[in-house]
């Protein structure tokens, strides 16, 4: 690989991990804003009449709280049903999982592009970031890809896709296993085709 095309290639790759992480920051962006929809959905169907009071209370929470607030909202209304609260535990513990993962990716320090001259790989990114403990500061390196990200990415998507579907469930008055599937390790997934009649975002 002659040195014109070793930068091609570097750039190519370099450009490929930078999308990669925007698409996960969209994508998470993305499932804030439908826990956020389900929230006003669900406040609406209970006789809040004016949508803007609850932007009014939503518009500044960050992922974390917002969680809690969805959370709180549904099993208020599903506390009685075991196999919603089943599914409502296992996407709660994946967000809480995905906002820590979106929090490590956007506080860290990526060295996309950077490369010793021997290098003729760039699909894989170093990272560095320092956390106080009590003993001093703690080195938590962290390497990223162009998969790795898309993962997210993918779970991100997977996960909004499912809270549309707890959305059209409380409208319905309908369980949500209704919409969806649960696997045997207890993980929520969507069925591949809509199920009875609801609507199922692709």
């Amino acid at each position: 690989m002659n040195k014109n095309e070793r930068e091609a290639k570097r750039r190519e790759q370099s450009e490929a991990l930078y999308a990669a992480v925007g698409r996960f920051v969209v994508k998470f962006e993305q499932l804030c804003d439908q826990m956020t929809m389900c929230i006003i959905s669900v406040l609406g169907l209970n006789g809040l009449r004016t949508q803007g009071l609850a932007w009014a209370i939503l518009a500044d929470f960050t992922a974390d709280p917002l969680l809690q607030s969805f959370r709180a909202v549904i099993a208020e209304l599903r506390k009685n049903n075991s196999n919603d609260m089943r599914i409502l535990k296992n996407i709660s513990k994946r967000i809480e999982k995905l906002i820590e993962e979106r929090n490590d990716v956007l506080h860290r320090t990526w060295f996309i592009g950077a490369a010793s001259e021997q290098q003729e790989d760039f699909s894989k990114v170093d990272s560095w970031k320092f956390k106080k403990t009590k003993t001093g500061a703690e080195y938590k390196p962290r390497e990223g890809s162009v998969d790795k990200f898309n993962a997210l990415s993918n779970e991100a998507e997977e996960l909004a896709n499912i809270i549309f579907q707890i959305i059209a469930c409380m409208g319905f008055n309908t369980s949500f296993s209704r919409a969806l599937k649960v696997e045997e390790d207890g993980t929520v997934r969507l069925p591949k085709k809509g199920n009875n009649g609801l609507p199922l975002r692709k």
